[in-house]
């Protein structure tokens, strides 16, 4: 009896396996395409440039919910060396927009070339070096290929996306840092925030040192956000020169930061400075409110967690509001962004504090992921 038992598994295990193995041979297929393979749920787009007479492939990553949506407008982010740096972005956005530190975001990683079986660096020397140098034969193409992103890239994802026109961002790291750069100082209203990462500023004996007081010669604002990251063991010192000669001439209107990431060199950074670059560019504004219209706030609230185990207490420190769960020291900080409008810790996730028919507050709502069943109302208690 124990020898037909032992056959009987054996048979369906054999049966199971046949089964099972054409979807496994597939699976083994799908992973030997890497030409082609990106972030699952992302789609691109190739196009033939009119300007310099080349291909071109967009990467495009779409926020979740994007077609039930019908009528939202999202922020777009540019991401130069698509090929490289386009997943990079899209796991990094993707953690941040669960954590509510960012907002649902259109992204597009931009290839140097869109021709099948071509290099996708095959353009990216010529069309991210502003000048030409000799030891560098292509070079020089910046001025067209801002071009191409002007007046060809921009325009075709504004037709076929739904985009918000007045908010975007631009990213790049190495010579695509530096022709951010570059776009900074030539267009500066193309883009709202700029993310310029371990960018060769010292091409062509310092093309871009002069490029920027040229530029200042002639204008004294620039409406927009600036990040400069350099990593600890790339050339930090040529980052940190161009970061102290824009600060010197003091642009209205330019909000301007600098950051190290520590323990790498020219690639090894990259993640980090995109992170803290699409933090940065989305960084919430905030507003400051008296201590006396921030009282009616303040008070001990509960929950129904675990059979309402949970107090909460709000309280002002330093004229702003804090959220301080069971008696711990520090609490998060409630940012207001508005008239009664408020942001825990900055965040795009939704925090709002709720009334009677009084105007009393009464309770607050807090979605602490983008995940929406992932929230609680405490109720004030006292």
């Amino acid at each position: 009896m124990k020898t037909i038992k032992n056959h009987i598994i054996l048979f369906y295990g054999l049966t199971f396996l046949l089964f099972l193995s054409p979807l496994l041979g597939n699976a083994q297929v799908i992973s030997k395409e890497p030409k082609d393979l990106f972030i699952v749920g992302t789609e691109s787009i190739n196009f033939h440039s009119e300007i310099n007479n080349s291909e071109y492939k967009l990467y495009v990553n779409l926020p979740e919910g994007y077609d039930e949506n019908s009528n939202k407008k999202y922020p777009v982010f540019y991401a130069l060396d698509g090929y490289r740096i386009f997943g990079i972005t899209t796991r990094i956005y993707k953690g941040l927009i669960f954590d509510g530190f960012v907002p649902e975001m259109i992204i597009i990683g931009i290839n140097n070339s869109g021709a099948k079986d071509t290099n996708p660096t095959l353009h990216r020397t010529r069309d991210l070096t502003p000048t030409p140098i000799e030891r560098l034969s292509t070079s020089g193409g910046a001025a067209n290929f801002l071009k191409v992103l002007s007046d060809e890239i921009i325009p075709l994802v504004e037709r076929t996306y739904k985009t918000d026109k007045t908010n975007r961002t631009l990213v790049g790291t190495s010579h695509a840092g530096m022709f951010a750069h570059y776009t900074l100082f030539k267009q500066p209203s193309l883009f709202n925030n700029y993310i310029i990462n371990n960018a060769t500023f010292d091409y062509d004996d310092g093309y871009s040192y002069r490029l920027e007081e040229e530029f200042y010669q002639k204008n004294k604002s620039i409406k927009a956000k600036v990040l400069l990251v350099s990593s600890e063991f790339d050339d930090m010192p040529s980052v940190t020169k161009m970061v102290e000669q824009i600060k010197k001439n003091n642009y209205s209107g330019l909000t301007l930061d600098f950051r190290m990431v520590e323990n790498m060199g020219h690639l090894g950074g990259e993640a980090e400075a995109v992170n803290q670059g699409m933090r940065f560019a989305y960084n919430r504004p905030t507003v400051m409110l008296s201590e006396e219209e921030l009282k009616e706030y303040c008070g001990t609230y509960k929950d129904g967690a675990e059979g309402g185990t949970y107090t909460r207490e709000v309280i002002i420190r330093d004229g702003e509001l804090f959220l301080v769960r069971n008696k711990e020291s520090e609490g998060a900080k409630i940012q207001s962004i508005g008239e009664s409008k408020f942001s825990l810790l900055g965040n795009y996730l939704d925090f709002h504090f709720n009334r009677n028919e009084k105007g009393e507050v009464i309770s607050f709502y807090y979605q602490w992921s983008s995940n929406p069943t992932r929230a609680i109302t405490a109720l004030k208690i006292k």
